[in-house]
């Protein structure tokens, strides 16, 4: 019932009393007037009434319904007070009296004349309506919602046509959570009127916010604010606080924090003194990043609410933590400590106050808060540790970004972590580049296997000069060995099939040791060892991996010699062993043979030597075979044929050279160039010789270190990319179940429910007794009752039960859209993320399930206990035609509304669900985006300072 239907209700009541008849003829006038809306004229002809006769209770009671109508409750009371004076127990000046006192906002004193009003009311259901209707609103204005919603159900018992006893209900029921499908039928109800009250479409605009549709909110507030802005009553601007405040909470869910803080403003002029309206402003200035304003307005806000609440507070305390302002921080965090000690947030900011001054004090705190994966108490303990304990700090900002990927100042404080444990190198010495990159690789296990060759680099700056003597079988390597010692070092005559890789070092005594490929070694004394090599077989030699000869001359402790078999003469299990030394050679020696130097077979091994970086110096061994002039032409035609493959090439007779040295007569096999050659190309330049093979090895793991990360990072990458694509496909997939999707189910469902109420009119024409003359009734008994209403209670679990199995199948099926891209992280990340959207999937649907269908089996049973099936029997089928038609139409006419109970809200649930899964897996994208960012400010920093230095 709409303000003008009560107040000619009320006038019509008034107007039958018996007054004398020079009045009643003005009264009416006055009725009838306010009943067409002409409120001025009828207030004019009401006071010239009254200006003759002051005591006429009647008209100062329809006076006092002109004002309030006029939106004038001060002068309203007035009217009632002195009707009451005259009247002091009239209902309808109670009622007036009370309305006049809620309008001005007086809610306390309202409550008292509105309940007398019900009082005396003698069972006028017109003013119990209306007195219970104010009983509900002062009740709701003080904040007491369960009186209020209980008063107001009464109004709408009362009087099911007051709109705005429905509005108010609606209204209450959304601020105390519900349920909100009674809510939206009052609402909605009200909404729809002619005149609309303001306070039912603040109220769809208030459980539109709560629905998560803030669009749809800000129409319906936008509505509301342009009818109450002509009430100028203190409840008309109670209101119009409440719906800019509204305004202000729907533009900040649609992420437009300045329109916000501009309702904000609007609200806070019309009730400065509203604590709750500057932490509004404060939370609009957090959003938009003006913290300091922010901190600010939560001052004032704390300042006037002397007991302030949680909320307030968490909002207070979480501002100053991201401010990082130590002054607020300590009282406020200790006022939330006082209301909740274990308060998380509290206690960070506890912690943050103290870590100028009481740093393991701070740590301790922090700790705690740090344990619940509070990401303030992360990045803070990182901040704590970066000076003493990089890699403490590196765990706090990776915790930190796990739980917050973007979190700014976590991604600098792991870059600065990952710089500090990973200092550059102060000098640019070899050895120290070499231990930096050893650092590097050991510090990620997917570089491990680089620290062994990286440590051997570094140890082999300060190891003798290794010179590896190469050469095809037979060109006299072993006899170049013994010369270049000057003794018999190296075994000569061996056969292919039983050479061995030796290498000659220096020993205290002389003799040997022979390691095997299968780790074992066999030591021995010189004749022995020499014998032994001698007596090898050809299975003897495939097993043994390299011969150490141990020989105690000086020339040997600066320089370690090689000997390997001749490339054509390698056995296959010696392969390994020999590229491995030709590998960390610092320079190499070739033997030519005079008579068949510069082969093709040659020229390609010495290729993929000088693709190595290394330096070869050519010796044309057995030149004493030659004359002068094949040796000159020999020389020049190697040279030629191989460029610069080889440094330079020295004709030599390792034979003479070695007798010479044993004996000095005779030729000394042009040693002496050959010896000149090797001090100035090899021992002159040995350090940079081995800062060269250090080099050259470092790049070498420099370059797969790189390749290991890039391809990291290419996983990560594609990994990133395919969620980014998942997430947004489950975006789409959201979006078409909420249009097409829910079209299907909703069909489905009307499908069973027409069904089950086919089922259920075939079964009341069996129950139904027909009438037995024309002008009786058709009956039922209270069983019959009973029957149907289990009938139909099974039929909607049914349907309901199936449209949840349907509907729960479907959106697991969606969910699996993101199973590729989840394998994808999990290989790129190594944690199970395929499980976590599972859970997280299975919790999300389930919650969609029963927010949808558990609602509607909750609104199905309410429906048949609140009377439906009873009024079916009591309404329509007493003279119901008995056919299956009508019957179904009757009980279809009044049935509940599922479609609106399921369609909606299975739109909102499912969109909800599935975009949950979304984000979920956006946060696993940004997980990734953390890892790769990780990599980037430790390992490929660090590589790229090593490249730089090489």
């Amino acid at each position: 019932m709409s303000l003008w239907s009560r107040l000619e209700r009320r006038l019509g009541d008034l107007a039958s009393e018996l007054v004398l008849d020079e009045y009643r003829d003005q009264l009416n006038q006055a009725r009838q007037l306010l009943a067409k809306g002409d409120i001025a004229a009828a207030i004019d002809s009401l006071e010239a009434l009254l200006s003759v006769k002051p005591d006429h209770g009647q008209a100062l009671i329809v006076l006092g319904e002109a004002r309030l109508a006029n939106h004038e409750p001060q002068k309203a009371q007035d009217a009632f007070e002195r009707a009451l004076k005259l009247r002091g127990q009239d209902p309808a000046a109670l009622l007036g009296n009370g309305l006049a006192l809620v309008a001005q906002g007086l809610y306390e004193t309202a409550i008292t004349p509105l309940a007398r009003a019900i009082a005396e009311a003698g069972g006028d259901r017109g003013i119990l309506a209306d007195a219970y209707r104010g009983l509900g609103i002062a009740w709701r204005r003080r904040g007491d919602l369960d009186k209020a919603i209980r008063e107001l159900r009464k109004a709408v018992v009362e009087d099911g046509e007051d709109i705005d006893a429905r509005a108010a209900l609606g209204e209450a029921l959304v601020a105390d959570g519900g349920p909100h499908d009674e809510a939206l039928r009052h609402l909605e109800r009200a909404a729809v009127a002619e005149n609309p009250p303001a306070l039912a479409l603040y109220g769809l605009g208030r459980l539109a916010l709560v629905d998560g549709t803030p669009a749809v909110a800000g129409e319906h507030l936008a509505k509301s604010r342009s009818l109450v802005e002509t009430d100028a009553t203190p409840f008309g601007k109670e209101l119009r606080t409440e719906i800019l405040v509204a305004q202000g909470d729907a533009a900040l869910a649609e992420r437009d924090a300045m329109r916000a803080h501009g309702f904000y403003l609007e609200a806070l002029q019309l009730e400065p003194r509203r604590a709750e309206l500057h932490a509004k402003v404060a939370a609009a200035h957090r959003t938009i990043g003006n913290l300091d304003a922010a901190l600010t307005s939560y001052d004032r806000a704390l300042s006037l609410d002397g007991h302030a609440g949680l909320e307030l507070l968490r909002a207070a305390v979480d501002t100053a933590i991201a401010a990082h302002d130590t002054t607020r921080a300590a009282p406020w965090a200790n006022d939330l400590l006082g209301k909740d000690p274990s308060d998380v947030r509290a206690i960070v900011a506890r912690g943050l106050a103290m870590v100028s001054t009481q740093p393991d004090a701070a740590r301790a705190l922090l700790e705690l808060a740090a344990a619940r994966d509070d990401v303030d108490a992360h990045v803070l303990l990182a901040g704590l540790s970066l000076q003493a304990d990089p890699q403490a700090a590196a765990r706090s900002a990776l915790a930190a970004l796990r739980t917050t990927p973007h979190h700014g100042k976590a991604r600098e404080i792991l870059a600065q972590a990952r710089a500090a444990e990973l200092p550059e190198p102060s000098s640019s010495e070899i050895g120290e580049t070499a231990a930096f990159l050893e650092r590097v690789v050991e510090s990620r296990r997917e570089l491990g296997h680089f620290v062994g060759e990286t440590a051997r680099a570094a140890a082999n700056l300060d190891q003798p000069l290794l010179v590896t003597v190469m050469g095809e079988f037979s060109s006299g390597k072993s006899t170049f060995v013994n010369a270049f010692i000057g003794a018999d070092v190296a075994p000569t005559g061996i056969t292919p099939t039983t050479a061995t890789i030796n290498v000659v070092r220096y020993g205290r005594e002389r003799g040997g040791r022979i390691i095997r490929l299968d780790g074992t070694t066999l030591e021995l004394g010189w004749d022995a060892l020499m014998e032994h090599l001698r007596a090898l077989t050809p299975d003897d030699a495939r097993k043994i991996d390299r011969v150490e000869i141990l020989v105690p001359l000086p020339q040997l402790e600066k320089i370690n010699i090689v000997d390997t078999p001749g490339l054509n003469s390698i056995q296959p299990e010696h392969e390994a062993t020999a590229r491995a030394f030709i590998a960390r050679a610092d320079a190499v020696v070739w033997v030519f043979t005079a008579s068949q130097g510069g082969k093709a077979s040659e020229k390609k091994a010495l290729q993929s030597i000088r693709d190595e970086g290394k330096r070869v110096l050519g010796v044309l061994n057995k030149a004493d075979q030659l004359s002068d002039s094949e040796v000159t032409e020999v020389v020049e035609f190697i040279g030629g044929s191989l460029g610069e493959l080889v440094e330079t090439i020295v004709p030599v007779s390792a034979r003479h050279a070695l007798e010479h040295k044993r004996a000095p007569k005779g030729s000394d096999g042009n040693w002496p160039a050959l010896a000149t050659a090797l001090e100035e190309r090899f021992f002159q330049q040995a350090r940079q010789l081995k800062r060269d093979a250090c080099a050259r090895t470092l790049r070498g793991i420099v370059a797969e270190a790189q390749a290991v990360v890039a391809k990291s990072r290419h996983r990560a990458v594609d990994a990133a990319d395919a969620a980014r694509a998942a997430r947004d496909e489950l975006a789409a997939s959201a979006a078409q179940f909420a249009g097409e999707g829910v079209v299907v189910e909703r069909k489905a469902l009307s499908e069973q429910m027409a069904l089950l109420y086919r089922r259920a009119s075939r079964e009341v024409l069996d129950l139904v007794r027909p009438r037995r003359l024309p002008f009786s009734s058709h009956t039922a008994t209270s069983a019959d009752r009973d029957y149907l209403i289990a009938l139909l209670a099974s039929g909607f679990e049914t349907a309901i039960e199936s449209g949840r199995r349907r509907v729960a199948t479907e959106l697991t099926s969606r969910s699996r859209t993101a199973e590729q891209a989840a394998r994808a992280l999990e290989v790129a990340l190594g944690f199970d993320v395929v499980g976590d959207l599972e859970r997280v999937a299975a919790d999300r649907i389930g919650l969609a399930m029963s927010r949808v269908f558990d609602r509607a089996r909750a609104y199905l049973r309410g429906y048949l206990e609140g009377g439906y099936v009873e009024a079916f029997f009591r309404n329509d089928v007493p003279r119901l035609e008995l056919a299956e038609d009508a019957i179904y139409h009757a009980l279809y006419r009044s049935a509940p509304d599922l479609d609106r109970e399921v369609g909606d809200p299975l739109a909102r649930a499912a969109t909800d669900a599935l975009t949950a899964l979304a984000l979920r897996l956006d946060h696993w994208r940004a997980v990734v985006d953390v890892r790769m960012f990780d990599v980037e400010v430790s390992v490929v920093r660090a590589l790229e300072i090593v490249g730089s230095r090489l």
